[in-house]
């Protein structure tokens, strides 16, 4: 099982018109696949956006 790259919960791996794609029950959502790597450099991403921001409008 996958990971959800928002909550971190475990994903559902479901199939649709013969693709796979992962479901988080937590978000709701259909999300892609990424793996361990990619969530720490979407996390890092997120991190340096909202300290941007914050900077921005302070």
């Amino acid at each position: 099982m996958a990971n959800c790259p928002c909550c971190s919960n475990q994903m559902l791996v479901h199939t649709r018109t013969q693709k796979t794609y992962w479901f988080c029950r937590s978000c709701w959502q259909e999300m892609p696949n990424l793996s361990l790597e990619e969530n720490q450099n979407l996390l890092g991403l997120s991190i340096k956006l909202t300290s941007a921001l914050k900077k921005q409008f302070h």
